[in-house]
């Protein structure tokens, strides 16, 4: 392939619906690695998290809590691309504490629940208040009472905050909405562009695969932007292919189509 860096989502992308990859895509993406490929997940999701569900040891990098964090996997060091401000943290919960079911607060290894349970992982923690976050936040979920108002709740966020954005987020695999808090200009295409920066590998020698909503801006600046065949309508439209669904090996299928042509 012409492509140097293949990048994906995690849920509803490289994790199929029983949050698994599938021994066919991780011998795939083993296979391209050894190649010389540099294999990246770019993902919500934390260090602890994905930890939890797979074997980081395949990817070279994980660009972690919606770009806020970078982490080489074979030198276990990471890098914080941003941070929410505590100015900002008390500012968010102080005005959508009572218009929310639930807010989290991620950390580099640890979420951070306020007004609903974790589920006993050793990575996530429930809370009674703020003061009992003893971490970096690096960004935040709210999910509102009335999700017929994100749109509402976003802008007045939005209008409220100088060094952070506020955002709507839907996985494909989620019918719900919430909205997202990332420090201001860090994303998943800001993230990966900067990685790409560092390795001397420009957005247009990269593919990317992914689903929900925060993949829209990365699948349209890389190389070939990927949709799964389970993705939202949105990404599928910006998508340059659509290959099969995240329970179908949809990145193996993909990735395999592009060897065999070459």
């Amino acid at each position: 392939m012409k492509y140097k860096l293949i990048a994906m989502d995690l849920d509803g992308t490289l994790l199929n619906n029983q949050k698994q990859i599938t021994k066919a895509t991780q011998l795939c993406l083993k296979n391209l690695k050894l190649q010389g490929y540099i294999i990246v997940a770019v993902t919500a999701r934390n260090l602890g998290s994905i930890k939890n569900v797979c074997d980081i040891s395949m990817f070279n990098y994980l660009i972690l809590n919606n770009g806020c964090y970078i982490y080489n996997v074979a030198k276990e060091k990471g890098k914080i691309l941003g941070n929410i401000s505590d100015e900002d943290i008390y500012k968010i919960t102080k005005t959508m504490i009572n218009y929310s079911e639930g807010i989290d607060y991620c950390s580099i290894s640890k979420y951070y629940y306020l007004k609903h349970s974790s589920d006993n992982n050793t990575y996530i923690k429930s809370i009674n208040s703020i003061k009992d976050i003893d971490d970096i936040v690096l960004r935040m979920n709210i999910f509102l009472k009335d999700r017929t108002k994100l749109e509402y709740y976003k802008n007045m966020i939005n209008k409220m905050l100088e060094k952070a954005n506020c955002f709507i987020m839907q996985e494909a695999d989620d019918v719900l909405k919430w909205l997202v808090i990332n420090p201001k200009e860090v994303n998943k295409a800001t993230s990966l562009k900067y990685l790409g920066e560092q390795l001397n590998i420009k957005l247009e020698d990269m593919i990317f695969f992914g689903d929900g909503l925060n993949d829209l801006e990365i699948i349209q600046q890389v190389g070939l932007g990927v949709a799964m065949g389970n993705a939202i309508e949105e990404v599928k439209y910006k998508a340059k292919i659509i290959t099969k669904s995240n329970n179908e090996d949809g990145i193996a299928v993909c990735l395999n189509k592009l060897i065999n042509k070459e």
